[in-house]
């Protein structure tokens, strides 16, 4: 029931690192992806300077090995009758071009069961048909938990299980096509069972690559992650999009993208419909996270269609720091009653880390925040706000831009809420409109802003009270 040592090992297609490599492995600079171009664009008002990726990418990965392959799980016995067992063949077709790189396909038109697999460098995971997560609690054995956080995500236990679709280690993984990678998660969802089942382990992402170099998913449709759907961590050079996530509402913490200290990401022309965060950057818990020392930076997420879900964030997870973050056109528009609100900057009391230049920009939100309230900074996220941390165990919170955002149906405005131990500084409201409140919700809250300002901000700060941060530092 519990994780001891023998439990908690990675398995599988390759031997995975364990914690004091993962952390040395970080320590290692990484040459640069040749598929992979940066056009950067320089955000002026907090002198924010963002690089966005594109992708030339032709179904093979580049600098592949000499013998590339291209193989079916067919190949291996597969067979896509939604009953077979397939593990066996999956991994054997993985196995089969481990070596030299190459394609393995997932037919289309077929429902192909399997356990979890791991992917290594130089492959092209081709989803056309379906792939689909067995019923089956112990094929998805315990495994270790991440280094920068110290415990598991899900429960804060000594271990998780393992991911459906994992990576540790390596470079250029592509995972394309026009099919559906499906966790059959409804087993997880359940609260009972988890907790007399599989007390204090984690239960696993629908996909996890974890300290590669040159990621690209497209194409695919992510459905029913038993907890977050994609969890790229430690990871540079990363091209999401055109890809579709699909996760019912319903508390159980089903994330869509949860982007944890990676460089050099792109989120782009997704549609995602989720029981959380649609998107989130992370940079690891506590002391785990202030030690490993990876941040999150150089992210953009921009052109996204977001349908139920708890909207675009930052946190909690911010301990080994998070800058350099551009949320800009997506287009939000949930279903009423499920509390999303549309921006979320959250940060737990005594975690650290910092979170800086940061840019919302031009984004949409049709409805958003009904109810809970349009966007919320958020110090003390589920763990008290006060006196619990010290300068240097509050989360920094500076040069934090909020620009062209219109809320067409919004439960309330929001709140800027920072530690009183250690405020936020330079908090920009430029052209911020929300529409649709409840009645009598005509203000902002505030607590704890050093400096900022308020530009064209409909309905208008209250004339006397926190919002108007210091006097010297104010525009209207």
């Amino acid at each position: 029931m519990g994780c001891d040592v023998m439990c908690c090992q990675y398995r599988y297609l390759q031997d995975i690192p364990n914690q004091a490599q993962l952390r040395a492995l970080k320590m290692t600079s990484s040459n640069s992806v040749s598929r992979v171009v940066r056009a950067c664009n320089a955000i002026g008002s907090v002198g924010l300077l963002l690089c966005g990726l594109t992708v030339a990418h032709s179904g093979v990965v580049d600098g592949a090995a000499t013998g590339w392959k291209s193989v079916s799980v067919e190949d291996f016995g597969a067979v896509g009758d939604n009953s077979t067992d397939n593990t066996k063949s999956f991994r054997a077709a993985l196995l089969a071009v481990k070596e030299s790189g190459g394609e393995v396909l997932v037919p289309a038109g077929k429902v192909y069961q399997t356990g979890p697999v791991n992917l290594t460098s130089n492959i092209v995971l081709r989803v056309d048909g379906v792939m689909r997560a067995v019923q089956n609690r112990s094929a998805f054995p315990k495994i270790a938990v991440l280094p920068s956080v110290g415990h598991d995500y899900d429960t804060n236990g000594p271990c998780r299980r393992h991911p459906f679709v994992f990576a540790v280690g390596g470079s250029n993984i592509s995972v394309v096509g026009s099919g559906t990678i499906d966790g059959a998660g409804r087993m997880w969802w359940n609260t009972t069972t988890r907790r007399t089942e599989d007390p204090g382990v984690g239960r696993p992402h629908l996909m996890e690559l974890q300290n590669i170099t040159g990621v690209e998913v497209t194409g695919v449709t992510l459905l029913n992650s038993a907890f977050w759907t994609f969890h790229p961590v430690y990871c540079k050079d990363v091209h999401i999009h055109h890809m579709t996530i699909q996760i019912p509402w319903g508390g159980f913490n089903g994330d869509g993208i949860d982007v944890d200290s990676c460089q050099n990401v792109l989120i782009e022309r997704n549609f995602i419909n989720c029981g959380d965060d649609h998107v989130t950057i992370l940079s690891g818990v506590g002391k785990a996270g202030q030690d490993f020392g990876m941040p999150s930076k150089n992210i953009t997420v921009v052109d996204n269609k977001l349908g139920t879900g708890m909207g675009l964030s930052i946190g909690s997870s911010v301990s080994g720091g998070i800058e350099d973050v551009l949320y800009a056109r997506n287009v939000m528009n949930e279903t009423v009653g499920q509390w999303g609100m549309g921006i979320h900057i959250k940060t737990r009391t005594t975690y650290g880390g910092y979170i800086r230049n940061i840019v919302y920009e031009d984004n949409v939100f049709q409805t958003a925040g009904v109810p809970g309230g349009a966007m919320h900074i958020e110090c003390g996220y589920q763990s008290g706000h006060g006196a619990d941390c010290n300068f240097s165990d509050c989360t920094e919170i500076r040069d934090i831009v909020f620009r062209n955002l219109t809320f067409m149906n919004s439960g309330g405005t929001g709140n800027v809420v920072c530690f009183p131990n250690r405020p936020c500084q330079n908090v920009t409201f430029d052209n911020v409109h929300v529409a649709g409140y409840t009645a009598g919700q005509t203000g902002w809250g505030c607590e704890g802003i050093a400096s900022g300002s308020f530009i064209d901000v409909t309905p208008p700060r209250a004339v006397t009270g926190d919002c108007n941060f210091t006097t010297s530092t104010m525009t209207e």
